[in-house]
């Protein structure tokens, strides 16, 4: 369901329970408009009963003639119950005389729809009486009101009271609107510092209330978001130590390769030489197995420096990152597969970085070239380096740089994975993460797909000895 707004979802409960009251007190005026409607048909048909009966009376003691039966002339004109209509029958109820008093001119007439909804809800409020003397009925009268005459009063009596509900409805609508406005001025502070919050910009605190409610509510947002903002950084702060423990001891065991399986390798390819030498001289049949040993020993030493670079980029160390990208890009260029292409755009200068930070990005760009060629079927993929800024609880235009890599691949869609991510993208999160940055992921099917990362160039904290060794 659709959520109402508080001012909005009040007026219209006040409306409804204005409008509730409005109809009991319309039942109750039409109630007792037929009430009065009956009660003076009942009486007028007595009256005019009563008055022909003596005018029987009179007939049959000769003081009166029965050519003028009936004859309530007298009581008609006289009657100021306007809107009735009196009829006599006889016994086999043919009306022998019919009359109506008309409603005067100051009598409104009721709207189209409220006459035919009284004639539809009405009752009739027809009363008879029988006219008799000694013993027999020389017909009855019947008297009812006017339908239109009824409504028209009706109306009239229900006009006030319409107006007056309908400037009760505006004018406590308006107050109510007003009063509640004012009340839930600052709930606008609360919203806006939640919406912060729900963007991941958990620094912000919610500012204090008079409205004890809005207090509590600003408490408990607040406690909650240092709660989230606390775990988060232990947790980044922990995936930094592990990915800085996990570099050190790649650069220890590409040490220790280097110098131990390196030199071996080296040594033995030396020995193959000189064996191959002496072979040559001294035993010619021992010189196609020199020639091998030399050859494996060659192959393992060109394995040995891949697995060396990937370990640890000797680059990194000696010359930074942007050479660092520069290398990785020409050896995805040199690779086997020739159709694609790739372009590296990177300023001349970059903002000196620590050397976590700068493992830490190369491995992103690392990983993101190797998911663009593994999986994309890109024939362009371009790696994009530019210095920004970005905000950091301490310094809103912190010094950050940006990393693109985008591609002309099928994307995540077409490889039948749109909401999922790799491990590769998994991998380029938690570092993300772990420097404090940021990480959105654009797919466009049968179009590309690009990550954008943008990180903080501050010095990384050093990994502590415990976590290294």
């Amino acid at each position: 369901m659709r959520s109402a707004d508080l001012k909005t979802s009040l007026i219209l409960r006040i409306a409804l329970v204005a409008v509730f009251c409005f109809v009991l007190v319309t039942a109750t005026v039409l109630i007792e408009t037929q009430r009065e409607a009956r009660a003076g048909a009942a009486s007028m048909t007595d009256l005019v009963a009563r008055h022909l009966s003596f005018q029987v009376l009179r007939i049959n003691a000769g003081f009166d003639a029965s050519k003028r039966f009936p004859d309530w002339d007298t009581l008609v004109s006289n009657n100021s119950a306007y809107g009735q209509c009196v009829r006599f029958e006889d016994e086999k109820g043919a009306i022998l005389r019919s009359d109506c008093v008309g409603s005067p001119a100051l009598q409104g007439e009721a709207p189209g729809w409220f006459s035919m909804l009284w004639n539809r809800l009405s009752p009739d409020t027809a009363a008879r009486s029988d006219v008799s003397y000694k013993g027999r009925t020389y017909g009855t009268v019947v008297v009812s009101s006017d339908a239109k005459v009824v409504a028209g009063r009706a109306w009239e009596e229900l006009k006030p009271l319409l107006l007056l509900t309908a400037l009760t409805i505006l004018t406590v609508s308006v107050l109510v609107y007003v009063a509640i406005a004012r009340a839930l001025a600052p709930t606008q502070a609360v919203i806006a510092g939640l919406n912060r919050l729900s963007t991941g910009d958990l620094a912000h605190r919610l500012p204090r209330f008079r409205l004890a409610e809005l207090q509590r509510i600003a408490e408990v947002a607040n406690g909650l978001a240092e709660k989230v903002e606390t775990t988060l950084q232990e947790r980044a702060e922990l995936s930094r130590r592990l990915m800085n423990a996990r570099e050190e001891e790649r650069r220890n065991l590409a040490r220790e390769l280097h110098d131990s399986f390196g030199q071996n390798l080296t040594a033995i390819a030396a020995l193959a030489a000189s064996i191959e030498k002496t072979a040559d001289e001294a035993c010619p049949e021992l010189t196609d197995e020199a020639r091998s040993l030399a050859r494996i020993s060659i192959g393992m030493m060109q394995s040995l420096r891949g697995t060396l670079l990937d370990l640890r980029p000797a680059d990194i160390d000696k010359f930074g990152l942007a050479e660092s990208l520069k290398q990785l890009v020409g050896v995805w260029s040199a690779g086997a597969k020739r159709s694609t292409r790739f372009e590296l755009n990177i300023p001349r200068e970059l903002a000196p970085l620590s050397d976590a930070a700068a493992v830490h990005i190369f491995r992103i760009a690392q990983e993101g070239l190797t998911n663009a060629v593994k999986h994309a079927d890109a024939k362009i993929v371009r790696l994009s380096v530019e210095p920004v800024s970005m905000a950091q609880p301490k310094d809103p235009s912190a010094p950050a740089i940006r990393l693109t890599i985008e591609d002309d691949g099928k994307g995540r869609a077409r490889n039948g994975n749109a909401d999922a991510n790799g491990m590769g993208l998994i991998n380029m999160q938690e570092r993300v993460a772990a420097l404090g940055g940021t990480i959105s992921l654009h797919d466009r099917p049968g179009a590309g797909f690009t990550v954008r990362i943008v990180v903080p160039v501050g010095p990384a904290p050093a990994p502590e000895s415990g976590v290294a060794s």
